[in-house]
């Protein structure tokens, strides 16, 4: 039996999949999973021991021919859209199932219905329960099920030696705690402003003083917003900047020999449930419960206003309400070393 499983694109939502295709490949060892992925989270996933096959969206007509290659015999969307289901039309496979949404009904055997509050991994868990259903295995996938991220090969020697050697360039003192923050999101109300940056950071400095090296995370797109918080730090030696120079896996392993994350919705915030590392999520435009349930190690930061959650990338009143009231104390009260 062959499984094509369309995957979402953005990397705390792909690693929110991966306890429901560990629960799959559970019930069906047998199966050969067949994962439909963007090349930039490809390392998400690549280590995976319940996926057998990658499928790297290049272009649209690239990805029909080589999903079609494939001649698998069931399609699950855990990313719905209009052209994933018609691929799995195209595809023929002999059931497919996904959210009904951009007119998916049309071409899918079986959807369920889109739920905005319903957190992402049950979405994913009900998807899988409904395949398993579908070839005759009754199957209730539990909320604690679903705490356990899994992402593989942050741990080789080859990414720690990178990572060591990193550290050691950028002047950062691992025989301190490592409190690393990840400031930066492609949604702008989902951050907090430069000025409450520069704020939590000399919080943190206050209170720990010299026991902690402060590290700020993120892509290359979070460069210019990181240079202008440590710019505006009166002592910019009090913290270090690491963006732009990670992949995911060598975050991975930094998250890993970190005493915290301290992260906004985004990426990063998923990477260190992954590895067991503890983590300080703050949510200001999005609903905290959409994407547990969380472990032991996750504390959320969420004081919605009136319009909460509204999910865009502008404020529409302009005042930003639900980032200005961030309590950043709270933020720092919650780090314990």
């Amino acid at each position: 039996m062959k499984a094509i499983l369309f995957m979402p694109n953005y990397i705390g939502d792909v690693l929110m999949v991966t306890p429901a295709i560990r629960i799959l490949k559970k019930y069906v060892s047998s199966l050969e999973t067949h994962v439909v992925i963007k090349q930039a989270l490809l390392e998400l996933i690549d280590s995976n021991p319940y996926v057998n096959n990658v499928i790297v969206k290049i272009s649209r007509w690239q990805t029909l021919k080589d999903i079609v290659r494939i001649k698998s015999d069931y399609a699950i969307l855990f990313r719905t859209t209009f052209f994933n289901s018609l691929v799995s039309k195209l595809s023929f496979v002999k059931y497919s199932v996904g959210t009904n949404e951009e007119f998916s009904s049309i071409f899918l055997t079986e959807t369920i219905k889109k739920d905005f509050f319903r957190p992402y991994r049950s979405e994913c868990a009900i998807l899988v329960e409904k395949f398993l259903n579908h070839i005759g295995i009754e199957a209730k996938i539990l909320p604690d099920e679903l705490k356990k991220i899994d992402f593989f090969g942050w741990d080789t020697q080859e990414i720690k030696s990178s990572v060591e050697q990193k550290l050691t360039k950028f002047g950062i003192d691992t025989t301190k705690k490592l409190v690393v923050v990840s400031p930066f999101s492609t949604r702008k109300t989902k951050m907090l402003t430069i000025e409450q940056y520069v704020e939590l950071v000399n919080l943190l400095n206050k209170k720990y003083k010299k026991d902690i090296e402060i590290i700020f995370v993120g892509d290359k797109n979070s460069i210019p917003f990181v240079n202008q918080i440590m710019y505006k730090l009166a002592n910019n030696n009090i913290c270090k900047s690491l963006c732009g120079e990670l992949n995911l896996k060598e975050l991975g392993y930094l998250l890993s020999i970190s005493s915290y994350l301290i992260s906004v919705d985004s990426g990063p915030a998923y990477i260190s449930q992954a590895v067991s590392t503890k983590t300080i999520i703050i949510f200001t435009s999005t609903l905290p419960e959409k994407y547990g349930p969380y472990n032991e190690n996750v504390k959320i930061v969420y004081n919605p206003v009136l319009c909460s959650p509204c999910y865009k990338n502008e404020c529409k009143i302009k005042n930003y309400k639900c980032i200005k009231q961030v309590d950043l104390n709270e933020i720092v009260d919650s780090v314990l070393l």
